[in-house]
């Protein structure tokens, strides 16, 4: 293994296990947000309102709102990584893809053995936080834990993933020089190699 392949190898490592830090310290916030915080909010609506406040506190409404609640913070978290990976030419279509796959199997896994935890009565209230933002999508699936799951993946860091790339759209376009440098760059490489070729000649 080379170096660079070495240092990207190092450098997907690094960005996988923050990343899914950040993931899970946005699912606790967001299940804190949807069960808690947002129906405390909902209280203070006036009691003409009370259909509204019925509808606000469903369970599937404030699964939902966690949700809501995670993406906006992977949309603000992701544009920066892509206008910081941009600037400092790491930006790469392989890395990001990589690392959200990466990130989604590590917090899918658990979801394959809560059946067996679940027949126990274990681990009820960790997998109900834990999968908090899928709640509303299971129930649309028609109970399909399984899928729901999936599908609320597939949201929040398809969102990830689309703040990425649209950050990296906007950057370029405002230094399109960067388009460029690439180019430029291996140029120069094989500009070394064909003198270092001649030098040995």
């Amino acid at each position: 293994m080379g170096s660079e392949e070495y240092d990207w190898l190092r450098f997907v490592v690094g960005y996988t296990i923050t990343r899914l830090g950040l993931l899970l310290a946005l699912v606790l916030f967001g299940a804190f947000t949807g069960a808690v915080l947002f129906p405390s909010l909902v209280t203070f609506l006036p009691y003409s309102m009370v259909g509204v406040k019925n509808f606000f506190t469903q369970p599937d409404v404030k699964s939902l709102v966690g949700t809501v609640v995670i993406c906006l913070f992977l949309i603000w978290v992701f544009f920066d990584d892509g206008k910081k990976h941009t600037a400092y030419e790491e930006w790469s279509l392989t890395t990001i893809l990589a690392v959200l796959i990466l990130v989604g199997m590590f917090y899918f896994i658990p979801a394959i053995f809560r059946d067996s935890f679940h027949a126990e009565g274990k681990g009820d209230i960790f997998y109900m936080v834990l999968y908090y933002p899928a709640g509303w999508l299971i129930d649309l699936f028609d109970d399909n834990y399984i899928i729901g799951i999936m599908f609320s993946i597939l949201v929040m860091l398809g969102t990830a993933f689309a703040a990425y790339v649209i950050s990296y759209k906007n950057y370029v376009k405002k230094h399109p020089v960067l388009l460029s440098s690439g180019g430029r760059s291996v140029t120069s490489d094989e500009d070394e190699d064909a003198g270092d070729d001649d030098t040995d000649e």
